[in-house]
């Protein structure tokens, strides 16, 4: 289908928003696609996006001349509320934020995240309480949380990185047990000599 923009995410919500090129947010009709709103969320571009009920969080870089391949990743998390289809104050985020998350069961808490491990949750409507926890990672390239909001991914060049308690760790809210094979029966003994 046709459009005026390239889009480099999606998510669905109430609407289906679409992050830009050119660092901003389309609101689309899910019934005929056509675009409700426009947001510009970030002066360059759009590094991670997510939406759940009434809001869109969004973290983004921006052109400067000196920073390595001409970006630089934007100090604060944009966040928009869908209900009143206005944004909110941004999030501030001193670790420049790489990636962003909602929760999937605390409706207006977030979890953001630097490219080098740092991790905040924090409420959207009251972003003066930060919970801060800290991953020692080199460099994070994906980061992503389980639908029962009890488990969060992280990965490295060539590591994946699990989070969570291991005593009630879960990843789907209605999991159906693993049915798993008998196991098999021992091959019996050999003595390995000289005539076997």
């Amino acid at each position: 289908m046709p459009t005026n923009n390239y889009y480099t995410i999606m998510k669905k919500s109430r609407y289906i928003c679409a992050a830009t090129r050119t660092g901003s947010v389309d609101l689309l009709d899910s019934s005929n696609f056509s675009v409700v709103k426009t947001w510009q969320a970030h002066g360059s571009r759009i590094n991670d996006m997510d939406t759940q009920g009434d809001f869109i969080v969004t973290c983004g870089a921006s052109s400067k001349p000196h920073a390595a391949q001409g970006y630089m990743l934007d100090p604060y998390v944009n966040v928009f509320d869908l209900k009143n289809m206005a944004s909110i104050k941004p999030m501030p985020f001193p670790s420049f934020a790489a990636y962003v998350r909602l929760h999937p069961r605390m409706l207006t808490t977030s979890i953001v995240v630097s490219q080098h491990g740092q991790m905040h949750v924090v409420d959207l409507l009251n972003p003066n309480t930060t919970n801060v926890r800290y991953a020692a990672l080199q460099s994070i390239s994906m980061f992503e949380i389980a639908p029962s909001g009890e488990a969060l991914a992280m990965a490295e060049q060539y590591n994946l990185y699990l989070w969570g308690s291991p005593s009630k760790i879960r990843f789907i809210d209605m999991a159906m047990q693993i049915e798993l094979p008998n196991p098999e029966e021992p091959a019996p003994h050999l003595d390995w000599s000289q005539d076997t």
